[in-house]
C-alpha cells in the first residue's frame, strides 16, 4: 500500500539514516538499506516487509509500504503500515499534500475440482471447453479482469480494478489480486493506512468472494 505525494521528498544517505532511526523508535529495524538516485529502499527478511522512498518525477514522491508474502495478520501490517507513516512524517516534517492513495491485496484460493482455471470457464462462466480449441493449443490457465469506476466522481469511492485467474504454480488455486486507487487529494493527517487495507479487505471478502461462488453479497 502507499500514496502518491508532495512537496517531493529529499532522499539522500542522511535522510535515510535519519528515516531508520525514526522506524526504529516505532519499533521497526531493518537489514537492508540502499539509496539508489532519487530513492531510499529498506528491507527485512523476516517477517518480510520492504519500504519504498521514491521521487518518480517532479514535483511529487512516492511512498509504499509493501509485504510480497505477509506470513502475518492483515492488523499486524496495519499496524506496521501506521508505524511507517509515524516515522515518515517525523523524518519529512512539514506541510505534504497527498494526491493519491492505492492499495493492493493478493489471495490465493482451494477450488472444487482438479482445475481452476476449468472451475472458472465451465463452472462459473458456464462455458464448454470445446470453445478453447480456436486457439489451436492447449490452454494452461486463464482468468478474468475487471475495472471498476466509483459510482460518482465525487463520492470519495476508490477506482477497484480485480483479476481472478488460475495459479500456474498450483492448477488447483485460484490467485485473486485487487487492486483499490483513491485520486481524491487530502492532507497527511488524513491518510489512514487501516482504513483503506480493512475497506480493501472487506471488497475482495464479500464483492470478490460472492462473484467467484456466483452468489450474491
Amino acid at each position: 500500500m502507499g500514496c502518491v505525494f508532495t512537496p517531493q521528498p529529499v532522499c539522500d544517505t542522511d535522510h535515510a539514516l535519519r528515516f531508520q532511526q525514526a522506524l526504529a523508535k516505532e519499533g521497526l529495524t531493518f537489514t537492508s538499506a540502499n539509496t539508489p538516485p532519487g530513492a531510499i529502499i529498506l528491507g527485512r527478511a523476516s517477517p518480510p516487509l520492504e519500504i519504498r522512498l521514491q521521487q518518480p518525477g517532479p514535483p511529487v514522491g512516492q511512498l509504499a509500504v509493501v509485504a510480497a508474502y505477509p506470513q502475518r495478520t492483515l492488523d499486524d501490517f496495519a499496524d506496521e503500515a501506521k508505524m511507517v507513516l509515524a516515522a515518515f512524517r517525523a523524518t519529512w516534517p512539514g506541510q505534504i499534500q497527498v494526491i493519491g492513495r492505492d492499495v493492493t491485496i493478493r489471495y490465493l484460493y482451494d477450488v472444487a475440482g482438479e482445475h481452476a482455471f476449468k472451475y472458472l470457464w465451465e463452472d462459473r462462466l458456464q462455458r464448454r471447453e470445446e470453445e478453447l480449441n480456436a486457439f489451436g493449443r492447449q490452454v494452461l490457465g486463464g482468468g478474468l479482469r475487471f475495472v471498476i469506476p466509483p459510482t460518482d466522481v465525487d463520492s470519495g469511492e476508490p477506482n477497484v480494478e480485480v483479476k481472478i485467474e488460475s495459479f500456474l504454480a498450483n492448477p488447483k488455486k485460484l490467485f485473486v489480486e485487487l487492486q483499490m486507487q483513491w485520486p481524491r487529494p487530502g492532507s497527511i493527517e488524513e491518510f489512514d493506512p487501516e482504513k483503506l487495507l480493512r475497506e480493501s479487505d472487506r471488497f475482495a471478502t464479500t464483492e470478490v468472494v460472492a462473484f467467484i461462488g456466483g452468489g450474491e453479497t
